[in-house]
């Protein structure tokens, strides 16, 4: 079964790069009482924008993939200046949900900083939005 509203396949590939920045590193987030390393938070936001990339290109007008699930390994710190790439690969695409597996590296030694999992749904923007509206109007 493929997922609706997609036109894409299994296997599809994609990526995304970062060169870590001091906004990019947990010392910045936590106002210095971490150290000056890549957050999780900044990690899990490059597979998002891998992720979304790739999906984007194959759904159908006025549908859009939103993360809905991740599992992720923070494997190895990355510094300031360090540059680290997401890997994905689409390995299911099933009703709704399109599954990613990622792998993210350090482009200068090939290390492993991050690996998982990633679940997008796709959802039409205009229903996504209207819910959006109607929930917090019940706040």
């Amino acid at each position: 079964m493929t997922a609706l509203h997609f036109n894409g396949s299994i296997g599809l590939r994609g990526h995304a790069e970062l060169t870590v920045k001091g906004e990019h590193t947990a010392a910045h987030v936590s106002g210095g009482m971490l150290p000056a390393v890549l957050s999780t938070p900044q990690l899990l936001q490059l597979v998002e924008e891998a992720t979304h990339r790739v999906a984007a290109e194959h759904l159908e007008n006025g549908w859009v993939s939103v993360g809905f699930e991740v599992i992720l390994e923070h494997l190895a710190p990355s510094e300031i200046g360090d540059t680290i790439t997401a890997e994905v690969l689409l390995e299911a695409a099933e009703d709704r949900d399109l599954i990613f597996r990622f792998n993210v590296r350090d482009q200068d030694s090939l290390r492993e900083v991050g690996r998982g999992q990633q679940t997008r749904k796709i959802v039409l923007m205009e229903d996504f939005m209207r819910k959006l509206k109607t929930d917090k109007a019940l706040r």
